[in-house]
């Protein structure tokens, strides 16, 4: 499995590979950018993508908008991570493709449902299923 995280924070981005690298042994990758992550979508590709809603030059949303195209991603799990909880935002991400949400700051355990619930419990680590 291989997973690639969007964003453009580079403490942010270090947490949630940190977190990735600890529930999960697969490969991950970071862009800083929608434009980078989008060129690696079209070289690579990835089980999951996680993308931040506000990223430099295009938003999260245009992001997915525009790798949901691609047809290898279409059904591919994208969470969103933000620290909005606007009804609006959720309901616009939803239109775009979002699969799912991870709110800022980001919980290890919470981290840790998502990859199972999206990935299959065999993508975390055997030690990790039930904690």
């Amino acid at each position: 499995m291989a997973i690639l995280i969007v964003e453009d924070n580079p403490t942010n981005a270090m947490i949630i590979k940190h977190l990735a690298k600890k529930v999960t042994v697969e490969e991950i990758k970071v862009a800083g950018d929608g434009n980078t992550a989008l060129m690696l979508c079209h070289a690579e590709n990835f089980d999951m993508l996680i993308v931040d809603h506000l990223l430099p030059g295009m938003s999260g949303l245009q992001f997915v908008k525009a790798v949901r195209l691609m047809d290898r991603y279409r059904d591919v799990p994208v969470v969103m991570v933000t620290a909005d909880d606007e009804p609006r935002l959720r309901e616009e991400a939803k239109a775009a493709g979002i699969t799912d949400f991870l709110h800022k700051p980001v919980e290890a355990v919470a981290f840790r449902k998502l990859l199972s619930d999206h990935l299959g419990a065999g993508a975390v680590h055997p030690e990790l299923r039930s904690a």
